[in-house]
């Protein structure tokens, strides 16, 4: 949840605000914001320049939550990350605070560092934050269970990622990360009985997972070719700090290809896993542009998915995207309920030394409309 206002919302926000206060500033605006190569708007100068922390609003479009925003202070790390003359492939460091609040009174505060270090020998993520989520849950998982039950979850969530590459020339990542919320439940029944109109609990979620990485993308803001893979296998206990004792998996791959000089293709499948004593609210569920988070969840979760875009101005692309996915109890029941998402959009090349292109999504799911503020590649994690 806390990675989906990561540096890539960052990035492409920041822009809106900081036009407005450099319009008063012409020649500071033209350098930090406007491209000597082909005079577009470019972001790039500005990401490479000692400006310190960077106020970036966050603008929230997940239809699960509502509609919402925030704000974040935000600093870019100089160092070995990037060069001028364009990006090695790798994540910039980045350090950040940030607060946000939605239509539906979900709300967050934390702040966290993702950074790439020793010449990507190391890569680290670590988050602290307090969240209140209101959320929907649609008894996924569970057969006797068929209605919509609104519940709130609060408490502090630390997360912690340490990779390391085994072969400093083969971009092979192994290492560890550790999962730990104290978290508050809070449902609404619908009885209309005082005593009976709110139940709550409080559970701790606590879980350690290994992990084997191999990311050979030109670059992880926008890829245009390479290939990422990620497989994660742990388990969740009481050893741990947390109160229910379950098993995971999570396998997603991403492989990027260039069709054309204009055109690039992107293919992703992801299978996740959980066994045992699973929280409701940690069921896998089907992840679509289109379908809220948490409406299609179970045991076990595939998903595929597919999406071109195409230059066809300058630095202007469209993009189209579809994707399947099917939430089950078991893999013997396969392709009986499968449930399928897509739309299309636009990108702009917002940051020609990152590879960075941002821009909006309109997805259709099986049921609603939504949209989505893109940054980089959707695929984000």
């Amino acid at each position: 949840m806390i990675q989906d206002f990561s540096r890539r919302r960052f990035l492409f926000a920041s822009l809106l605000f900081f036009i407005v206060v450099q319009l008063s500033y012409s020649q500071s605006f033209k350098d930090m914001f406007i491209s000597k190569d082909d005079g577009a708007v470019d972001m790039s100068e500005f990401l490479n320049s000692n400006t310190g922390f960077l106020p970036v609003p966050i603008i929230i479009t997940e239809p699960a939550v509502g509609f919402g925003g925030g704000l974040a202070l935000a600093y870019f790390h100089k160092g070995e990350t990037f060069e001028n003359e364009g990006p090695k492939g790798l994540s910039p460091t980045v350090s950040f605070a940030a607060g946000a609040y939605t239509s539906n009174g979900t709300w967050f505060l934390g702040g966290g560092h993702q950074g790439s270090y020793l010449n990507d020998r190391i890569r680290y993520l670590g988050v602290l934050a307090y969240v209140s989520a209101n959320l929907t849950f649609y008894g996924g998982g569970y057969e006797n269970l068929n209605e919509e039950y609104n519940f709130n979850m609060k408490g502090f969530l630390i997360m912690q990622e340490f990779l390391y590459r085994i072969n400093k020339d083969i971009p092979l990542f192994m290492g560890l990360n550790y999962l730990f919320f104290n978290n508050q439940i809070g449902f609404k029944t619908g009885i209309d009985i005082p005593e009976l109109e709110e139940l709550e609990f409080d559970t701790n979620t606590a879980g350690m997972n290994a992990v084997i990485m191999y990311d050979a993308r030109d670059n992880s803001l926008t890829p245009n070719k390479g290939i990422k893979t990620v497989l994660e296998v742990g388990a969740y206990n009481e050893a741990l700090g947390g109160d229910n004792n379950y098993g995971n998996l999570d396998s997603r791959t991403y492989f990027y290809s260039p069709v054309s000089e204009k055109v690039f293709s992107g293919y992703r499948f992801q299978v996740a896993s959980k066994w045992g004593d699973v929280p409701f609210y940690e069921l896998p569920f089907i992840s679509l542009r289109g379908i809220p988070a948490l409406r299609y969840q179970n045991n076990n979760v595939y998903t595929v998915e597919t999406e071109w875009r195409w230059n066809f101005l300058k630095r202007w692309s469209m993009v189209g995207f579809v994707g399947a996915g099917e939430a089950l109890k078991d893999y013997g029941d396969m392709f009986e309920d499968v449930k399928v998402a897509g739309g299309t959009g636009f990108r702009y090349f917002l940051a020609k030394q990152y590879g960075l292109h941002a821009g909006v999504d309109i997805a259709r799911g099986p049921e609603i409309w939504a949209w989505n503020i893109t940054i980089g590649s959707n695929w984000a994690r």
